[in-house]
């Protein structure tokens, strides 16, 4: 697969946000699997390099997840959602305080270690992994079998 096929399926962008109130992080028993798995994967790859780990953010979560069910309902792959919203928006409306967000997206990955593999493939997303001032994640799956991916991750990594 080309560089550019990749990125046309793991998309990122990275936003100077500036918001006002935070969500507490999860609790270990509200982490569904794909999650945790995210989570652990992008903290081992901070950790390669330095950085400190990201912490699960309950307000991170809900943007990455509304914008994952949104582009499997709609069956659309792009950072902006099917009601105009990009990343900021809905990081703003799930109550996140930052200044700072990246979102990385991936479709058509049947599982969080496939679509992780494909964001650390590319230049764009590695960096928005591998950025030391982000503290907090938010991770979202969708499945939709009948929509032309089945798949869709978004990851948002910010910092209040």
């Amino acid at each position: 697969m080309s560089l550019v096929e990749r990125m046309l399926l793991c998309g990122t962008v990275v936003v100077p946000l500036a918001l006002c109130c935070v969500g507490p992080p999860l609790q270990a028993a509200q982490r569904s699997s794909p999650e945790q798995r995210i989570l652990e994967l992008t903290n081992a790859e901070r950790a390669r390099v330095g950085c400190p780990a990201v912490r699960l953010n309950a307000s991170l979560n809900e943007a990455a997840a509304e914008h994952s069910a949104d582009m499997a309902r709609q069956d659309f792959f792009a950072h902006t959602g099917s009601d105009g919203s990009d990343a900021t928006s809905r990081v703003r409306s799930a109550g996140f305080p930052g200044n700072y967000i990246g979102e990385n997206i991936a479709a058509g990955h049947e599982t969080a270690d496939a679509a992780f593999r494909g964001w650390m493939e590319t230049s764009a997303h590695r960096h928005n992994i591998l950025d030391c001032a982000f503290t907090d994640l938010g991770i979202g799956h969708a499945r939709a079998a009948d929509s032309d991916f089945h798949h869709y991750w978004t990851q948002e990594l910010a910092r209040p």
